[in-house]
């Protein structure tokens, strides 16, 4: 609501890994073999990216075949009423379908921010924001593996900005 409040026109993505995970606890699979099937048909769609028209027809075709069942009615209906955050993805280029990486970040931030007692003032706490964000993104990244292995050494703000820009030095 607050990203909605002050930047109007955001996409908000919601990640699929964490979507799918809360869809396993409401179908309780971990524990109850019912609707793994389901589970199962709905993690074949999430895990892949797709036309919008391949998205609409595949969960068409569950609904369809499980939509008798109130629980997996459920489910469903709430996939289809997240799907825009769900597909947010497709109108930001280059956009993972995964927000593991912001994850990280809100980790590390709340890390900063447990041990401190608190800011004197709502100016103090806003500097301290933008001075963590600044440092955050003008480090570069150092222990990437596998697929991001390539972004060991650069800067989030390197990959960001546009060409023409050039930075000052902040940090370092």
């Amino acid at each position: 609501m607050a990203a909605r409040w002050a930047f109007p026109k955001i996409r908000i993505q919601t990640c699929w890994n964490h979507f799918k995970e809360t869809i396993r606890k409401e179908l309780n699979i971990r524990s109850d073999p019912t609707y793994r099937y389901v589970s199962v048909a709905i993690d074949n769609i999430l895990s892949s990216r797709q036309p919008t028209e391949t998205f609409n027809r595949r969960f068409g075709n569950l609904f369809n075949k499980y939509g008798g069942d109130p629980v997996a009615r459920q489910v469903l209906t709430n996939i289809e009423r997240n799907k825009e955050e769900l597909l947010a993805y497709k109108w930001i280029r280059r956009s993972p379908y995964t927000n593991n990486l912001m994850e990280c970040f809100n980790s590390h931030l709340e890390a900063r921010l447990t041990p401190l007692k608190g800011f004197n003032s709502f100016e103090d706490a806003r500097l301290w924001l933008n001075g963590y964000i600044l440092k955050r993104r003008f480090t570069p990244f150092t222990s990437c593996g596998r697929k991001f292995k390539h972004l060991n050494g650069k800067k989030s703000i390197e990959l960001t900005k546009k060409r023409e820009i050039i930075l000052p030095t902040l940090f370092g």
